[in-house]
């Protein structure tokens, strides 16, 4: 008789492995729901915006710094709790697209800056989203870079300055009728307006090409 058939059959030892369960983050999180606020303030500015007047003006600066403010907490917010969501990732840049473009364009239709500078914004703009919504389809995401920050964020000075400016102005006009200096000439506020955005410009192209030069590199 065998050392097998004395002690019984042999048992298989089983090794059971523990594998970390990854915990499921929910969308409903304070740092989406802080990028959602920042969303439908949006509408808000711009109806206080063209009010026209000089206490709407106040108020919509207020709503416009409020909303980008909140553009520094909701990733910050995300990180801390560890509730960080594919959806946050694609609202966060496009809460922003949504302020900054809305602005722009109202103050395009207002007759305050150039049709040509808020278009190169708008096409850039709409091209990062198709291609967020495209990577997102493919399973894959297309991080904001350093560039693109800072390019929202000279985007955001630009139109706080153009608020702030033109708020001036109205408060000017409102308090002192029969004042026609150049602290009321829109024609001044338009060429301020135009540099202020030709920078906010130069930094989106930039932002732009490294953009297009991270596509194609991942493609070659």
């Amino acid at each position: 008789m065998t050392r097998a058939a004395e002690h019984g059959p042999v048992r298989e030892s089983t090794v059971h492995r523990h594998h970390p369960v990854k915990a499921v983050v929910s969308i409903f999180n304070p740092a989406n729901f802080l990028t959602a606020f920042r969303i439908l303030l949006v509408p808000l500015y711009l109806w206080l915006f063209i009010s026209g007047t000089p206490t709407a003006a106040v108020l919509a600066l207020i709503v416009f710094v409020t909303a980008a403010v909140t553009d520094l907490y909701d990733g910050r917010l995300a990180r801390s709790r560890k509730e960080i969501t594919k959806l946050g990732k694609f609202l966060d840049p496009l809460a922003d697209k949504f302020l900054v473009v809305g602005a722009l364009v109202q103050f395009w239709v207002m007759g305050l800056v150039s049709f040509w500078l808020v278009l190169v914004i708008v096409i850039r703009d709409v091209w990062v989203t198709i291609m967020r919504i495209a990577a997102l389809a493919k399973g894959t995401e297309l991080k904001t870079s350093r560039d693109a920050k800072l390019k929202t964020t000279i985007q955001l000075t630009a139109v706080i300055t153009i608020i702030v400016l033109y708020g001036a102005r109205l408060i000017v006009t409102g308090s002192i009728p029969s004042y026609q200096g150049a602290w009321v000439n829109l024609d001044y506020y338009r060429l301020i307006f135009n540099g202020l955005l030709g920078v906010a410009v130069v930094f989106t192209l930039y932002s732009w090409t490294t953009y297009l030069f991270r596509s194609s590199k991942k493609r070659a």
